[in-house]
């Protein structure tokens, strides 16, 4: 690498942090939680705000917006020698803020490096970062052949409706995609995907309400419930057992149980502590229901066991992905109706048809009906092809820290995107003083950490170009296209 043109990156960037840091506020303040055809968008009246404001804000340094109906955003820079696009894609729609927070989760504030807010990690700083790789590289006046684009979607974390509406309705693609939502340095492969909603008639007992969590892909931090009939002598038997949950007792004999835990992302759900599972243990070992609600609960009791799926006879494991995992996320009663979210992360084996079969027969054995089923292979990409070598050698140029390739259960736009490859900017297992993390209270980011991604995204933008305009050829070896060189790369 030029070491005179990485220090003007450099420069660049230490030049730009307050702008950086005001500009990952400015999207935080958004609640954009997707919320489908609300409001008559596509997902939903704060999400569209927030394409209008990135919209802006990308116009306002110089770049082409483009609206895709409201499921997708972009920013466009021109190239000089082709029509082709380098992209990246991001997402600005974040899962609910819930409790607990410290500080407001859509009040942004910078603290000791850091910018706090729900969606600042996941995904809105990482995807501010790369519109700035893009000024970077136009301010310092490098000229691509391709023009680059950076995407922005809407839906991510509930569906990737917004993908796929990007891809049916664009004849040409990018060809090739960095996704900014993943960990340093290359994500090369995730797991396969179901997700659904269990469904019970609850027609008699005396469960008056549950409720719990608030996302499908989070573990929740809370839970409650709603009994009847209960006496004052069970009340203190419970608050001597289960002396870190909550009990109060109404003068009607109402019970209501609150149970806590840890929230964490669904792909990790075993550095969590589920509160819906604890308060279904309080509920089934302590008989508190009676008549159907009694049953219901037992059922999804026995359907979320543990982490693994094996309640659920989804289990498995191989020497990829290591093992299945399974989260029960929000719990909901509503008209006589109790539902509860299923979202799995899928191993290899034991394969998708055995698994949704067994799935189906599980269910039916417990007369839990199953609606909103969607389910989703993995992928898995070679680490030798070329591209990625080059990317991770890029990263390698800038940070202390050696990552190489990696598989994970989460679940990016890579997925549903034609070429892409999930290419940083998190450090995995790196925490912040907050205790914030994607998907958990006080979530937030390292604006340092981030700038330093940024100048691994100019220089694999520079290399992209010229990589890609050597020529390549389409691998059918694969399920994914690999980008092959066929000429020797070319350095900068």
């Amino acid at each position: 690498m030029d070491t005179s043109f990485a220090l003007k990156i450099d420069r660049w960037a230490d030049e730009h942090r307050d702008e950086f840091i005001n500009d990952v506020k400015r999207m935080v303040r958004f609640p954009s939680v997707s919320m489908p055809d609300e409001g008559g968008f596509a997902f939903g009246t704060a999400c569209k705000e927030c394409a209008d404001d990135f919209m802006l804000m990308g116009e306002e340094y110089g770049f082409i917006p483009e609206n895709d109906d409201y499921f997708c955003a972009s920013l466009l820079i021109p190239g000089d020698g082709t029509e082709s696009e380098i992209a990246f894609l991001g997402h600005l729609d974040v899962v609910p803020a819930g409790d607990g927070w410290d500080f407001p989760p859509y009040e942004p504030q910078y603290i000791d490096g850091y910018v706090t807010g729900r969606g600042s990690g996941d995904n809105k700083g990482p995807t501010v970062m790369s519109m700035y790789a893009m000024r970077c590289l136009r301010d310092l006046g490098i000229r691509l052949r391709h023009s680059v684009r950076l995407i922005a979607g809407f839906n991510e974390e509930s569906g990737m409706k917004d993908v796929e509406h990007y891809v049916s309705h664009h004849r040409r693609l990018p060809e090739i995609t960095i996704v900014c939502d993943g960990g340093w340095a290359m994500c090369v492969g995730e797991k396969g995907k179901l997700s659904a909603r269990l469904v019970q008639d609850v027609t008699d007992g005396n469960l008056l309400d549950i409720w719990g969590g608030i996302a499908p892909n989070a573990v929740p931090d809370y839970a409650y419930a709603r009994v009847s009939g209960i006496s004052e002598h069970t009340v203190a038997t419970l608050r001597t057992r289960y002396a870190g949950d909550a009990f109060t007792l109404s003068d009607d004999g109402i019970l209501l149980i609150e149970t806590t835990g840890k929230a964490t992302h669904a792909f990790h759900p075993d550095d969590g502590e589920n509160a819906i599972y604890r308060l279904y243990s309080i509920l089934c070992d302590e008989n508190l229901l009676t008549g159907g609600a009694a049953v219901c609960v037992r059922n999804l009791s026995d359907c979320f066991i543990d982490n693994d799926g094996t309640g659920l006879r989804i289990k498995g494991a191989d020497d990829v992905f290591g093992k299945t995992t399974c989260v029960g996320g929000v719990v909901r009663l509503e008209n006589g109706v109790l539902s509860q979210s299923v979202d799995a992360r899928l191993a290899l084996e034991p394969g998708l048809e055995t698994l949704v079969d067994d799935f189906r027969g599980r269910c039916d054995e417990l007369n839990i009906g199953i609606e909103d089923f969607d389910v989703s292979d993995g992928y898995h990409r070679s680490t030798e092809e070329p591209v990625v070598k080059m990317l991770i050698d890029t990263f390698n140029e800038f940070f202390d820290r050696k990552y190489g390739t990696y598989v994970m259960g989460g679940g990016t736009h890579a997925r549903k995107f034609p070429n892409a490859l999930p290419f940083g900017p998190a450090e995995m297992g790196l925490g912040n003083p907050f205790g914030g993390q994607a998907h958990g209270r006080n979530e937030s980011c390292n604006i340092d950490r981030l700038l330093v991604s940024m100048r691994v995204y100019v220089m694999s933008l520079i290399r992209l170009d010229a990589f890609l305009s050597e020529g390549y050829r389409e691998n059918q070896q694969t399920d994914s296209i690999a980008i092959v060189a066929e000429k020797k790369e070319k350095r900068v």
